[in-house]
């Protein structure tokens, strides 16, 4: 169940990774306003602060419009047309869905609300969405409505103005918060400016990372409680557990599920958002693209479990290496299969998803094979263990197998030192009856001779061999 959980929370998170993308996408948009903000502060900084803080202005509602579309999760961007390159276009700000231009706005920020209503009543901004510093809204609305009542030349451009006349850059239900004019002014100062830059930054990044975990922990809830749904099911089917702590360990491992996948992604965002502040963003999207932040924090949140198991004393040094190392091994193949698998099947997270699992099928064969683990492997360990116990059996045969073969020897020796003993005498014994003319030694000796090899003559004497010889019986030697 436990590699179960490791190839899930794997491939989860790299599904989630493809399903967050918009998020981070969206995110990588405001670092790029938040950098823009402080470009143009070092842009206008030897031009007066009145002068330069309407482009402050313009940018910092855009910064705050596109923060509101993020943590609401809208498609919905905008952006300065002085940051497209067109400083001097009617159109200050352009608000689109990704796919078409929705919206235009003219902003004006002046240190007045009478200069700014004026600024702001141009018949070349026909129907545009009117911005003004949220300081000086509720003046510019008393001062335009005066003006139509009095009926100036002006007038109708005022009944436009007013019309379109918004507190904060907004579109549907996405809206900035509103800008002061002081803010924009203060703006103008590069620490300032860099401040809040890197606020939004911050911000944004810590949204990125809590909206994407809510939904990796949507689907490790739904991967984690499928799995354990089957798994409790078939075990009540097969009468091990009954219903209730079935559907209690359903409902505790989809919880863990979703706690999973919530730290795994919000990790995996966090590294791809620290690469960009050291890396670059260019660099960062290569690393995101390749899942590897995916892997290297699938790989943290499962080695942490075990390292808190093993300082509560749940499980042993050996133990918690074997299972970093199978993490580790599983979580680096999964992340090189995965991206040899999206560059074989270029359809988007299919071929990630197939590479992934190839992947950690893979690297669990390597390290149960024990070719390469952090330390010695399972199959390794095993294998030495049974060598040791081959080798301290061999040790102690030896001396013993050493001391009967002596033993042996002595007695090898011993005993054919007997029998040319025995056939030296006999033998002799035999020379002599023949040389002597003496049948019965002769037979003495041959008998001797036999009963050595537990054998005997059929005759015992000279007489019995020649009553044997003279007989008409057959015998055998």
């Amino acid at each position: 169940m436990d590699n179960i959980n490791s190839s899930t929370s794997i491939l989860g998170g790299i599904y989630t990774q493809h399903l967050t993308q918009d998020i981070t996408e969206r995110t990588y948009r405001i670092f790029g306003d938040a950098d823009q903000l402080s470009q143009f502060a070092s842009k206008w900084k030897n031009v007066a602060a009145d002068k330069s803080q309407g482009h402050m202005f313009e940018q910092l509602e855009t910064l705050k419009f596109n923060f509101d579309a993020l943590k609401k999760d809208s498609d919905l961007y905008a952006r300065t047309t002085a940051s497209m390159g067109l400083p001097t276009d009617p159109v200050d700000i352009i608000i689109s869905n990704g796919k078409e231009t929705i919206r235009e706005i003219q902003a004006k920020s002046c240190n007045s609300a009478a200069r700014s209503a004026f600024a702001l009543s141009q018949k070349k901004y026909d129907e545009m969405l009117r911005l003004a510093p949220s300081d000086q809204h509720s003046k510019i609305e008393e001062l335009l409505k005066q003006r139509i009542e009095k009926g100036t030349l002006k007038a109708e451009d005022y009944e436009q103005t007013l019309r379109n006349l918004k507190k904060s850059l907004q579109h549907d239900n996405i809206a900035s918060e509103g800008t002061t004019y002081q803010e924009a002014l203060d703006a103008t100062n590069q620490e300032q400016a860099d401040k809040i830059a890197n606020n939004y930054k911050f911000k944004s990044a810590i949204t990125d990372m809590h909206k994407s975990g809510l939904k990796a922990g949507i689907v490790g809830a739904s991967l984690t409680g499928g799995i354990s749904f089957l798994a409790e099911g078939y075990s009540v089917i097969k009468g091990e557990k009954d219903f209730a702590e079935a559907t209690l360990n359903t409902a505790i491992n989809s919880a863990k599920g979703f706690a999973t996948g919530y730290t795994v992604t919000v990790m995996s965002k966090g590294i791809t958002h620290s690469s960009s502040y050291f890396l670059g963003e260019q660099l960062a999207k290569s690393i995101t693209r390749s899942s590897a932040p995916v892997a290297i924090a699938v790989g943290v949140v499962n080695t942490s479990k075990y390292i808190v198991s093993y300082l509560k004393g749940e499980i042993e040094l050996e133990e918690l290496t074997e299972n970093i190392s199978h993490k580790a091994i599983t979580g680096t193949s999964s992340f090189y299969y995965g991206a040899l698998g999206q560059l074989a099947i270029p359809i988007p997270v299919v071929g990630a998803l197939v590479g992934a699992g190839v992947g950690y099928f893979i690297g669990n064969m390597i390290h149960q094979s024990g070719l390469v683990a952090l330390g010695d492997s399972a199959v390794v360990k095993a294998s030495k263990e049974r060598r040791n116990q081959i080798r301290a059996i061999c040790l102690e045969a030896i001396p013993q197998i050493q001391k009967n073969r002596a033993e042996l020897q002595s007695l090898l020796d011993k005993h054919f030192a007997e029998r040319k003993h025995i056939f030296d005498s006999t033998f002799l014994a035999m020379d002599l009856a023949v040389d002597n003319a003496e049948p019965e030694q002769y037979i003495n000796a041959l008998n001797s001779l036999n009963e050595r090899f537990d054998c005997e003559l059929p005759f015992q004497n000279f007489a019995e061999f020649d009553q044997l010889m003279q007989s008409d019986q057959s015998f055998d030697f």
